[in-house]
């Protein structure tokens, strides 16, 4: 299987306003255990480089004008590993990445291949705990040296997926993803956050997304009342 690994600093998290300021990708075999391309770059952009932006990236003004590229240059190579791959995989990549290529493809009038999208948040067993990309390589026994490169982020993401079968991380890949609501009294904050689920202030509960094969199991595990909400969907909840 080939897969297009590939992650994107921004401009902020708005997937239609903001804009891709740095590209990372990788396109590996894993039946090789090859690294077939690495590509790593800095994206020029007219919208503001805010000190946040910065704190988190260590993305300036000055780096961008001096070395990035192109978005003209950059978007054909990043929609040429992803036609060449089998799948796509990333961390947190079906929420933001997938949107933050598909809305700057369509700028320019170019189409994004369709291809399965491996997300490692959700994808793998549900019993592997997730939050930090930088956390989760570390419970893996991988140290990302550079947490925010685009680069350093999606070979950190593929180290991670090698610990896996990849055909399960696919298959999973396809499942349907349910929201498990916490139904546990306010005492019990500490053994919900210790169980990752998140709170939601605009509905007020703890959640937390699951394959829908997983959710009787995950159940059943939690030392809390736990209940399928249905009238609910991850994508509304995950703000």
């Amino acid at each position: 299987m080939i897969l297009c690994s590939l992650d994107f600093e921004t401009t902020g998290v708005h997937i239609i306003n903001d804009r891709p300021i740095e590209y990372g990708g990788v396109l590996y075999s894993t039946g090789q255990h090859k690294c077939l391309d690495n590509q790593g770059m800095l994206i020029k952009t007219d919208l503001e480089i805010t000190p946040e932006i910065t704190r988190i990236t260590n993305i300036t003004r000055p780096a961008l004008d001096r070395f990035g590229y192109e978005q003209d240059e950059v978007l054909p190579i990043v929609l040429q590993m992803v036609e060449v791959a089998d799948a796509v995989i990333g961390y947190n990549c079906r929420r933001f990445d997938y949107h933050i290529l598909y809305e700057w493809a369509r700028r320019n009038k170019a189409v994004l291949p369709e291809k399965p999208w491996i997300d490692l948040f959700y994808d793998m067993p549900w019993q592997t705990p997730t939050g930090k990309l930088t956390h989760v390589a570390a419970d893996h026994g991988i140290l990302n040296l550079f947490p925010h490169s685009a680069l350093a982020d999606s070979q950190t993401v593929l180290a991670i997926a090698m610990k896996y079968d990849e055909n399960l991380l696919l298959q999973r890949s396809q499942m349907p993803t349910v929201v498990l609501r916490s139904m546990a009294d306010r005492s019990q904050n500490d053994l919900v956050k210790q169980a990752k689920f998140r709170w939601n202030p605009d509905n007020k509960i703890w959640w937390k997304p699951a394959k829908q094969q997983d959710a009787d199991e995950i159940i059943h595990a939690c030392p809390f009342p736990v209940m399928v909400d249905k009238t609910r969907t991850p994508e509304e909840l995950d703000n």
